[in-house]
């Protein structure tokens, strides 16, 4: 379960800071994603940081924790870096339906992460990224029409 603390620091920035299940992590209140109507299954999460995991360095993962239910958090990725790729035209089309405006406009995908007896495996949800207007911090998760995308892109 996270907690969440509260400090402010000289510059009257406010950190947010949870304790996750990956480590303690801090986030800055002016720097929080907001998904007007939350993430599918979760349309209560609204309200998101993003920042590196604690603990590790030079990861292409990064956590999305939430800030409306703090014991909630996702490991997300730039598909790209990850290697895997969606249709430009695929994301042009989920950018422009959802308004926002694509030179600012990251995409991301959710990564799951499974306990296979003695290993573990990844899997990508290329079906739904999640589109993010960095310069406005609104987002969107958009699911793709293109039916070849998995839910489970296993890496």
């Amino acid at each position: 379960m996270s907690l969440a603390t509260e400090t402010t620091t000289m510059t009257t920035e406010t950190q947010l800071t949870y304790d996750t299940r990956f480590g303690a992590v801090s986030l800055r209140e002016d720097r929080l994603i907001t998904f007007p109507e939350g993430l599918y299954g979760f349309p209560d999460c609204t309200v998101f940081g993003l920042t590196q995991l604690p603990n590790v360095e030079e990861s292409p993962l990064l956590l999305l924790q939430c800030v409306n239910r703090p014991e909630l958090a996702f490991l997300v990725a730039d598909p790209t870096v990850l290697g895997m790729e969606i249709a430009k035209g695929d994301i042009e089309e989920a950018v422009r339906t959802s308004k926002l405006p694509t030179k600012e406009t990251q995409v991301l995908v959710i990564l799951t992460m499974y306990d296979h007896g003695e290993s573990y495996y990844i899997t990508a949800n290329l079906r739904a990224p999640l589109l993010v207007d960095s310069a406005s911090r609104q987002a969107k998760q958009y699911i793709l029409l293109n039916k070849d995308y998995s839910t489970q892109h296993k890496l």
